[in-house]
């Protein structure tokens, strides 16, 4: 390989690596409050939503009245 060549080769690399580190990033950033980062496939966070909702002081009904 030529110089030149193994340096664009390196640039993709390093330019894709860049890419996914800042995706990974924003992703984790975006589902921080969630229990299971952005996954919405398993019954397991439907659970944790439920949970939360049952300890939530705003769904709790006044029993004052």
């Amino acid at each position: 390989m030529s110089d030149g060549l193994q340096y664009v080769v390196i640039g993709v690399v390093v330019a894709l690596a860049v890419i996914y580190m800042v995706w990974r990033i924003y992703h984790i950033i975006r589902h921080s409050n969630d229990p299971c980062y952005g996954c919405e496939g398993c019954a397991l966070k439907d659970m944790k939503r439920k949970e939360k909702a049952k300890k939530c002081p705003k769904n709790l009904q006044d029993t004052n009245n």
